[in-house]
Formats: structure tokens, C-alpha cells, sequence
């Protein structure tokens, strides 16, 4: 296991003043940061032969030299060794290595008063300590660990793979550092006297321009671990640049040697550094290039910084995986295959059409296009190979018929008389007009009525214009034999196939998901179909946009039946039908944020609950026993994991500990509220022109 940390503090006595916090950084056994991590290294020598003279051994003059080498080819003045700091690194090396077990994680930055070798709990009382003074006009300090080293080099190598103690070890606030590597745990201490030295150019990059054999990826090895806030578990190695004032705007381009832009996420720190994680891991041997435009604090100009740099060996395909296996397609009807990529360091990446070869067994039923663009043309099973290079995988595709087609006759709404006035009037209206549904007799819709799995299956078959008595067999066993036929041929999740009672039974709105998803090529049950159906947006939930809200054991009426399909019809255009073996759930996407469609006629204690009207203007409400009667306030953000603040909003409750509040317009898309109690805050979410509650437990 490999654990690399770091902390800085600064003061400086100046009207601005500016503290800079505690991070570690921590790497799993398999993170890839640079050669040799995991031999130990043993304890440091007085001196050598090649250190005579100097007071310091030749692996910390070697990682001296080179952390002096890429802060100068990176704009930054470079450093030196101090003895005092040295005996401080050194010390805490060996206190560290002396009493781990009781300082697990983050404390490893710390010392125990009464442990042996104590020197001092923080970095800068253990410099002090050992005998460093700050100047008269402040001081910087800051540390970093890493363990399992065979030497200073290669730690200093690991910390620059990183983001955040790439952003210590490359400060230009330091002027004097301490190294230390005691029985495989390495630390650098560093000082400075609380200002900003002069960087080249007003801004310092890494990767340094024209730097080669540059890393591919980063893969989460730091505490904080900056991808968590992408929700990535890999990236591609990390670019920094950082201005030596603040940085009021910039916009930033990253580009490969083709020309082509690379998708990124992007983190903006302490006000001058930005940091970039490419979405993929690099490719190897190739040459990238980041234009960076910016204004910093004080200056009217835009200035730009236009530097590359070229990667070294990249990780190794070891694998093509087809995202589907199994494909069903109609005549006609167009699929864009996607490959997948396994590398040898553990990580995923989709694979360009260009970059995959495509072939099939019989060209005369499909067609393939170079980037994996398939036609069903005639109907059949088909298998498509893929290959890239050694690797190759299959795939299969089966194509049906055309489904025959059929215009059904439209109903008049305004014969029956007890559909005026109802909620779901408009989609009621849709399906009588389109011949998906008609009158239940004697004049009436009966929009309360139960739907059975036969009535909702021939209705989502006539939403498609399918001529379903095209395909009545010769014996009718039941009324909805010809649509059951229609299922068994394409695979469709209907009970009713298996068990003739079944299709008089009432379907549930799981069972509606599983047929949409199915409808939609996909073999999903339970409520891996209800993802899928929330996700692309085909269904909405009962009470909110959520799994629970979904209401899958629900039953459905006439009237929610119109509305289901009314509201699917114009997203999915076709009906395909069901492969045969499970659809991986590594398609399913993450759902989006929760979107609550009703509106409680009562608050809960605890609720928090808001509504982001059409007119951007924001309503929050809410209850909350416990502080009735008192005035708090309602934070209100821009949306998302980085929000700034808005405005706050002060809220009165009731006796009963009710508030309404109204607020706005925002212009934003999304926002983030807290509403700040004596106990704490409650959190919400909401998205334009939706509504959202969170209930908290009493």
C-alpha cells in the first residue's frame, strides 16, 4: 500500500491573509504513479561518498536536483536545502514509521505529545523546533508523505502526478525544503517567507511546455480524491497551470495532435490554479496541446498561455467489449454499435468508430458502415465481429420484419360523458382521436377503470399503428390473441404468454416498464427496467421522479393509460423487441436529479420543499416543529457540486413551525438550498421549472 500526504499552512502579515489546508493524498496498491513505488527503502545515511561535504546524502541532493529541474522548466524559482527543515522531515519520517498504528489516514501530518520522538504536533512547530526561523515578515510552510519509496526522486515524482501536492512541491511561496526517507516513508517539509516569488511569466504550467514521456491517467490516488467530485473513478493525467494572482476568468481548450478537442472536467482553486482532468485516459505517444486564455486580478488585458506537451507509453488494450452483446433491430431500422475498450491498468474507454473494424456474416440482411453504423435490411440473425488490432469480439444481431400497419379508426371525445373535466383530459382526447382507445360503452370512457396487461398491450400496439388482426391466428383462444402472437415473436415480457388468466389480470407499472424497455431492445426486469424507463425519460413516476416514486406495484387506470402513452409515443419512435439474453446493467445511466410531481396537501415535520416556477421565480416552504416561531435563513446557490452564493433569504416560521417564502427570479438552471438552523442546515436541490421535498427524519 502506497500513502502519500500533504498539508500547508501559511500566514502572512499583510492586510490580505491567507490559510491554506490540510489534504492527503492516499494510493491503492493498484495506482500507477510512477516506477518503483513499492519497494521499501532503508534508513538514510549520515553521508556517502557522493554527499561528502554537504550534509546531505546523495538521495536527497538527487531529489533536490530533481524538483529544481521541473520548477525551473515550469516557471518557478527554484528551492534549496536547510538543514533545520531536513532534521524536521527526518524526524517525522521516523516518528511516523515509529507509531502508525495510532495515526491512521489524515493524522498521519501529526505528532502525539508523549509518543517517543515527539518533536511537535503540526509541520511548522516541528521546523521551528528543529531550528528554523521564519522571517520578519510571515512564513509559508507546508509537508508531504509518501510511502513505500525506494527513493526521494521517485516520491517527488509521485507527488507531481498528483493535483493538489503538485500544487505544494511547485509553489513559489517556498524557498527552502527538508527531505526525508526513513525505512521506505518519504517527507518534504517546506518553508518560505510568506510572499509570492517572482514565476516567469506571471503563471506556471504542468505539464511543462515540450515535456515528453508524460504520464496517461490519474486514477483517483489522493485524499481528497479530486475525481470524487466528477464522480469519475479515473482520468487522464492532470493539468495545472497556475497564476501568481489571482485568476478573475479564463477559458481553456485541450486538443490532441488531430486537432480534436478532448472532453475535460475542470476544478478552480484557491483562486489562482486551475486544474484539468481529461474525461479519458491519454494515449500513449502522442502530443497534446492546452490554450489557455485568462485575466488576472489588477490587469484590463486578456493574456494566453499556449504550451504542449507529449505522453509516454500508454496503457494496453487487453480487451473489446460490445456495450450490447445481443441487438434487435427492425427492417430498415438504424443502430449505432459501441465497443468498449479493457486496459491493462483497470480502466474503461469507448472506442471511436475509427478506431474499430467491423464485419458481418452475410452482408446481404445488414449492412455495416466503418464507424458502426448498422441497417437492418433483411430480416435474419446476423453476427457482426469487431477487431482492433489482435483483439477482436462478437456480437449478434437479429432483425425482424416490418410490423404491418394499420390507421385505426378515431373516436369522438364529445360522445361520451365522463371524460369532461377530468385531469387527464388532453390525453384522453389523444387516444380516442388516434384509435388507440375507445369508449367502454353506454356512451362512458370509464377513466378510473383497471387496465389488464392485454388491454395495455394492444393500446401500446395501436399507439405504433400496428394492424394487429393482420396477425390473428386461425383458432382464437382469447380476444387478444393476434397482439399475444405479436409478443411471442419478438420476446416481450408479457405474463400473459405463459398463462392465458394473466392477460385479464391488472398490469402493474413495473410490468410497463419491463415492455417499454423491451419495446426499446432491451431485456431488463424489475426495477432495472424502471431505471432505464426514468432515465431516457419514457415514463414519469407517480409522485416523483424517483425509483420509490415510481410506484411500481401500482396498477394503472384508462385514464393513466392515455397519459403513459401520450407521453411516450413521440420519444420512443418504433417498437422493436426483446433480446434473449439479459441486457448487462452497465448501460443504465444514473437518473437525474429528483423531480417531485405532486405537491403535498400537507407538510410532514421536517419537510423541506420548493418549487422553481416557469417564471424563474422560487417558492420554499416547509415544517419544522422545533423552531417554530423563530427566523432562519434560506441559503440560496447556483446548482450543482461547485455552487456559489446567491442571496439569503430570511424565512419566519409559524407557531406551528410552517414558512412560506417567495423569492427570485433566478436565472440559473438549477439551485441549491439550505435552510440554516441552530442544529444545522437541510439541503435541497431544485431544477428550473420543477418542484422537489426532501422529508428528514424526526
Amino acid at each position: 500500500m502506497l500513502f502519500v500526504g500533504k498539508k500547508r499552512n501559511q500566514v502572512v502579515r499583510s492586510p490580505r491573509m491567507r490559510f491554506i489546508h490540510y489534504t492527503v493524498l492516499f494510493v491503492l496498491v493498484f495506482g500507477i504513479v510512477s516506477t518503483g513505488l513499492f519497494s521499501a527503502a532503508g534508513n538514510i545515511a549520515a553521508a556517502d561518498p557522493a554527499s561528502e561535504g554537504t550534509g546531505y546524502t546523495a538521495d536527497q541532493l538527487e531529489g533536490l536536483q530533481f524538483l529544481n529541474e521541473v520548477r525551473t522548466r515550469a516557471g518557478i524559482p527554484p528551492v534549496q536545502l536547510n538543514a533545520a527543515i531536513t532534521k524536521a522531515a527526518i524526524s517525522h519520517a521516523e516518528f511516523y514509521n515509529n507509531n502508525q498504528a495510532d495515526l491512521p489516514g489524515l493524522s498521519a501530518h501529526s505528532e502525539i505529545s508523549g509518543k517517543p520522538g515527539y518533536t511537535g504536533q503540526s509541520v511548522i512547530a516541528r521546523m521551528k523546533a528543529a531550528g528554523w526561523a521564519s522571517g520578519s515578515q510571515g512564513y509559508a510552510s507546508g509537508e508531504v508523505m509518501h510511502f513505500q519509496q525506494k527513493s526521494s526522486k521517485a516520491a517527488i515524482q509521485g507527488w507531481l502526478d498528483t493535483a493538489y501536492h503538485r500544487d505544494i512541491i511547485l509553489d513559489p511561496r517556498y524557498t527552502e525544503i527538508g527531505i526525508g526517507l526513513v525505512n521506505g516513508t518519504a517527507v518534504l517539509d517546506a518553508g518560505g517567507p510568506g510572499k509570492t516569488q517572482p514565476v516567469a511569466g506571471g503563471i506556471s504550467v504542468y505539464p511543462y511546455n515540450q515535456q515528453t514521456n508524460v504520464p496517461v491517467g490519474f486514477y483517483g490516488s489522493e485524499i481528497p480524491n479530486p475525481l470524487e467530485q466528477f464522480d469519475a473513478k479515473y482520468s487522464g493525467y492532470i493539468i495545472s497551470a497556475a497564476t501568481d494572482k489571482d485568476m478573475i476568468s479564463h477559458q481553456t481548450a485541450l486538443t490532441d495532435e488531430k486537432g480534436t478537442e478532448v472532453p475535460y472536467y475542470e476544478e478552480f482553486k484557491d483562486d489562482d490554479t486551475l486544474f484539468i482532468y481529461p474525461k479519458s485516459v491519454l494515449k500513449g505517444n502522442h502530443k497534446y496541446t492546452v490554450s489557455l486564455e485568462y485575466q488576472v486580478e489588477g490587469s484590463l488585458d486578456t493574456q494566453t498561455k499556449v504550451w504542449s506537451f507529449t505522453t509516454g507509453k500508454g496503457h494496453v488494450l487487453t480487451q473489446l467489449v460490445p456495450t450490447y452483446k445481443e441487438i434487435v433491430i427492425n427492417e430498415g431500422g438504424p443502430f449505432q454499435l459501441q465497443m468498449e475498450g479493457n486496459y491493462d491498468d483497470g480502466t474503461k474507454d469507448v472506442l471511436l468508430g475509427d478506431e474499430v473494424k467491423y464485419s458481418v456474416n452475410r452482408t446481404n440482411g445488414l449492412s455495416v458502415s466503418s464507424m458502426g453504423a448498422i441497417m437492418g435490411v433483411k430480416s435474419g440473425d446476423y453476427t457482426i465481429t469487431a477487431s482492433l488490432g489482435a483483439l477482436s469480439s462478437q456480437l449478434k444481431v437479429k432483425v425482424y420484419p416490418k410490423l404491418k400497419s394499420k390507421i385505426y379508426p378515431a373516436a369522438d371525445p364529445g360522445k361520451l360523458t365522463d371524460i369532461a373535466g377530468n385531469k387527464a383530459f388532453p390525453a384522453i382526447e389523444w387516444a380516442l382521436k388516434a384509435g388507440i382507445m375507445t369508449e367502454a360503452g353506454k356512451g362512458l370512457f370509464k377513466p378510473d377503470a383497471a387496465v389488464s396487461e392485454a388491454e395495455f398491450w394492444t393500446m401500446l400496439l395501436k399507439a405504433y399503428n400496428v394492424n394487429i388482426e393482420a396477425y390473428q391466428p386461425v383458432k382464437i383462444k382469447h380476444w387478444a390473441d393476434a397482439a399475444y402472437l405479436i409478443a411471442k415473436d419478438r420476446n416481450f415480457p408479457l405474463d400473459g404468454l405463459s398463462k392465458l388468466p394473466a392477460r385479464d389480470s391488472r398490469i402493474t407499472r413495473l410490468k410497463i416498464a419491463e415492455i417499454i424497455a423491451a419495446a426499446d431492445g432491451l431485456n431488463l426486469k424489475n426495477y432495472d427496467a424502471v431505471k432505464f424507463v426514468l432515465g431516457k425519460d419514457y415514463v414519469r413516476g407517480v409522485t416523483e421522479l424517483s425509483l420509490s416514486g415510481y410506484q411500481g406495484d401500482k396498477g394503472i387506470t384508462r385514464a393513466e393509460a392515455a397519459q403513459i402513452l401520450q407521453y411516450l409515443r413521440p420519444k420512443l419512435t418504433e417498437l422493436r423487441g426483446r433480446p434473449t439474453g439479459a441486457t448487462p446493467t452497465s448501460v443504465l445511466t444514473e437518473l437525474p436529479p429528483k423531480v417531485v410531481y405532486v405537491k403535498p396537501d400537507m407538510f410532514t415535520n421536517q419537510t423541506l420543499f420548493a418549487d422553481f416556477h416557469e417564471d424563474h421565480t422560487l417558492t420554499v416552504e416547509g415544517k419544522f416543529t422545533r423552531f417554530a416561531s423563530q427566523s432562519l435563513k434560506v441559503r440560496v446557490q447556483t446548482g450543482g457540486k461547485h455552487p456559489k452564493q446567491i442571496e439569503d433569504v430570511t424565512v419566519t416560521l409559524d407557531s406551528e413551525g410552517k414558512f412560506k417564502v417567495d423569492s427570485g427570479p433566478y436565472e440559473q438552471a438549477s439551485l441549491n438550498l439550505y435552510l440554516e438552523t441552530p442544529e444545522g442546515s437541510y439541503y435541497l436541490d431544485i431544477q428550473y421549472n420543477t418542484m422537489n421535498e426532501n422529508q428528514y427524519s424526526s
